[in-house]
């Protein structure tokens, strides 16, 4: 009996526990089914995303590849060892940056230094031991008399055991104290001086711009030393602009430049010596502050007020404008690429692999980012392809419109590296690669993320296509064949901001072998003061707001990029193809002549010859051939340098800016690789202009032999900007890509692309309409869409 109880309470729990659990699957349905509904708006990109929601976005372990190794960067540890080595040698009577001052010997910037080209090649080619490790080490010497910078090799990284000064027979082993980087320690001493004028001014500058230095809240002047310029050599001079701060009521703060701005000298290591020489004031140069106030009290026609621009707070501010009337309809988000069936490429470490192509990439600190060991299935195309130097050279009269010239190696290209917005900057395909560099302030790294993208992108243009029809047939709808397949290329991206302005920088590697090298500009503007408020007589600029007293001036963008091409080796040739017209008697018409073009090889045997100055009037390709290695046609391999956007230097070549950006004078150069000649300019760029430390006159003074040798291209482009309504709030990219390009010149039996599976062939079937579509594609994981299916009507 008591069993027969046990179980009738046994059986009535369970079915309690069942209706229960009933309960809670019907509850828990109809959540599901509400969250359904209130995730149906992201649904889509759900869906999207699942293809590469397990794919990583940062690159795999490097492993033992041995490209890795000897192009990897310094680690955090790696520069640890290298400043704890230098602090402990007497030699050099270092003090840590932290307690330096300017009479003292401290360590300004430590990088990566590659060893020999050649060292490096052995390892890579011929089994050779990997080479030693460096690292280039800028010391700013103050204790020295007179003070001096200089820069030493250090080595190996991972255990220094040795530092070297470092010496080129380009340039002298000391480097002028006046022409070094602007730093912490220096501007200790000047912001004193910056911030006594700036108390004494201020009732001015509060009066004409109701924005000040001092006790300001949200309505505050912020100080920009931009304008760096000696008048000669080895002086040491800067302008400081005033701008209005970001704050609720200003955005985009280069658009909020005011005329006014200080001058002071800072030459030498004796901060007792450091001075203000001048400061102007509604484009009037004073000689001191004491006569700007007098003017000020004494002439109140001499004042001018600087209200906030048209548009308020949205004038320069990042965010959507309402178009109204021309407010787009459409919300749905803009079109994204997706890869459903996985990467094609891979990042290794720092080695990227990608159909047929692999290569290293680096960050130099002072250049631009590198490609190195660049090869297409199994042959080494180029040693490096880099993005050297940028500038741009303002117009403007007297006295700031003057010095309006930047070189932006000083700034140190691999520093102004910024994290990129995954999904807008780089498809969401990309892997991001960091940065990591020292941090002349802290003493200690930074450790920067996303600031190299790789990624696959369909450009949306054929590679290459051909409909055969037969237009000579009785029947000209019929067709023999129809084949397309898309550009479909492998993008290692990277943006440089300095101040002002954004640079996209593109290396595509295209699957016929072509490589890009392209640049857009994009950002805001930097203004200067506007003498001319006329707009059709300016000569000048734009004033693109007539309430500012300011302009966008006339600039002229200019970048360097180089090419270390290795054709078949690195023993090379540089010729290039003379296109003329040429005239002809004409052989079946008697009396008449007919011209036609026809071009001339003409190799060119030293690097003076080899000089570039484009000319319109004379066309040319520029080929670099292997002389040693013959195509089956009988033609020599080789690889030719093709651009878009060429651009002149119209400056006179004995002016400042000219001096500074020499490798501009001369659109495509070519030099013998010398392991002393790797940036065409440098960091102390911006203040040596008068006497570069680096003089890339110097790369072909010397008028060397280029007849199978190591050759090195060197290759400018560029474009004039007058600014107009449209720059504001930034200038935009379209109309502006500049590229750089080399490719195949009989290096393939044919083109290189035939073995991509990327291409479609549609053939007729027969004498019906139907057709037969042949894809290469093996391997299919569709994990979003289905519709995969190749449509042609014909």
């Amino acid at each position: 009996m008591a069993n027969l109880r046990l179980w009738q309470c046994l059986t009535v729990l369970l079915l309690l526990t069942s209706i229960g659990l009933l309960i809670g699957v019907i509850i828990l349905a109809v959540d599901k089914q509400e969250n359904d509904k209130s995730s149906k708006a992201n649904s889509y990109q759900q869906q999207q995303t699942s293809c590469t929601d397990d794919e990583k976005s940062v690159p795999e372990p490097p492993g033992d590849d041995k490209s890795n190794k000897v192009f990897s960067k310094l680690t955090a540890k790696e520069y640890g060892k290298v400043t704890t080595y230098l602090l402990a040698q007497v030699d050099l009577h270092l003090t840590e940056t932290s307690k330096a001052t300017l009479i003292s010997n401290y360590i300004y910037t430590i990088e990566s230094h590659l060893s020999k080209k050649s060292d490096i090649l052995g390892y890579l080619d011929e089994g050779q031991a990997m080479p030693s490790r460096e690292a280039m080490v800028t010391i700013y010497m103050g204790a020295e008399n007179p003070p001096v910078v200089k820069e030493y090799i250090v080595k190996p990284v991972d255990n220094p055991t040795s530092h070297e000064l470092y010496q080129s027979p380009i340039r002298s082993s000391s480097i002028s104290w006046n022409t070094r980087y602007m730093d912490a320690v220096e501007t200790s001493h000047i912001a004193p001086l910056i911030d006594d004028v700036t108390k004494r001014v201020d009732f001015i500058l509060k009066e004409s711009y109701n924005y000040t230095f001092h006790n300001c809240g949200n309505q505050c002047l912020m100080g920009v030393w931009p304008l760096p310029m000696a008048q000669s050599a080895g002086e040491r001079r800067n302008w400081l602009a005033a701008f209005r701060k970001e704050s609720p009521l200003t955005e985009g703060y280069h658009l909020h430049q005011m005329p006014f701005f200080i001058e002071f000298a800072s030459s030498g290591n004796d901060p007792t010596k450091f001075k203000i020489t001048k400061v102007i004031y509604n484009n009037k140069l004073f000689p001191d502050v004491d006569s700007l106030i007098q003017k000020y009290k004494n002439d109140n026609s001499f004042r001018e007020k600087v209200p906030m621009p048209l548009g308020g707070s949205r004038y320069g501010s990042p965010e959507r404008r309402n178009g109204g009337a021309f407010d787009p309809s459409s919300e749905l988000p803009p079109p994204e690429q997706y890869q459903p069936n996985g990467r094609r490429f891979t990042v290794t470490g720092n080695k990227v692999t990608y159909l047929g192509w692999s290569f290293n990439i680096r960050v130099p600190r002072t250049s631009g980012v590198q490609v190195l060991n660049v090869k297409f299935h199994g042959k080494r195309i180029a040693y490096e392809v880099s993005a050297q130097d940028i500038a741009a050279l303002y117009g403007g009269l007297p006295p700031t419109g003057i010095f309006m010239q930047f070189f932006d190696t000083s700034w140190q290209l691999g520093v102004q590296l910024f994290p990129l917005i995954k999904g807008v900057d780089c498809p969401r395909n990309a892997i991001y690669l960091d940065n990591l560099f020292y941090d002349s302030t802290s003493s200690t790294t930074v450790h920067r993320k996303d600031v190299v993208c790789v990624f696959e992108l369909n450009t949306g243009t054929p590679l290459r296509r051909h409909f055969s029809s037969d237009f000579m047939g009785p029947d000209p709808t019929k067709y023999h064949f129809s084949f397309s397949m898309p550009d479909t290329v492998l993008v290692v991206r990277f943006m440089n901001t300095v101040i002002n302005y954004d640079y996209v920088f593109d290396y595509i590697f295209h699957q016929n072998g072509v490589i890009d090298a392209k640049v857009s500009p994009t950002g805001y503007m930097f203004m200067s003061p506007l003498y001319n408020k006329d707009p059709w007589t300016n000569k000048y600029g734009t004033s693109i707001n007539p309430r500012l007293l300011m302009q966008a001036p006339i600039h002229h963008h200019l970048f360097s990029f180089k090419f270390d091409i290795d054709v078949m080796g690195t023993r090379n040739r540089f010729e290039t193809l003379d296109i003329t017209p040429k005239s002809h008697d004409h052989p079946y018409v008697p009396g008449v002549k007919y011209t036609m073009n026809t071009f001339e090889r003409k190799l060119k045997s030293t690097e003076m010859d080899a000089l570039v100055q484009y000319d319109f009037n004379k066309p040319k390709y520029y080929v670099m051939y292997n002389n040693r290695k013959t195509h089956r046609n009988g033609y020599k391999h080789g690889y030719r340098i093709a651009a878009q956007g060429f651009s002149k230097l119209l400056l006179p070549e004995d002016s400042a800016p000219a001096n500074a950006t020499h490798w501009a004078r001369n659109q495509v150069v070519i030099t013998k690789y010398s392991d002393f000649e790797q940036t065409s300019a440098s960091k102390f760029r911006q203040f040596d202009v008068h006497e570069p430390a680096v003089s890339f006159k110097s790369f072909y003074d010397n008028n060397e032999n280029i007849v199978d040798e190591d050759l090195v291209a060197w290759v400018s482009v560029g474009l004039q900007h007058i600014p107009s309504a449209e720059d504001v709030p930034v200038t935009t990219t379209p109309g502006k890509t500049l590229t750089v390009s080399i490719q195949p010149y009989n290096y393939f039996d044919e083109d290189p692309s035939f073995i991509s599976r990327d291409g479609v062939v549609v053939r007729r079937n027969g004498n019906d309409l139907s057709a037969k579509v042949t894809s290469y594609f093996t391997k299919k994981k569709q994990c979003m869409t289905k519709n995969t299916k190749v449509d042609i009507q014909l």
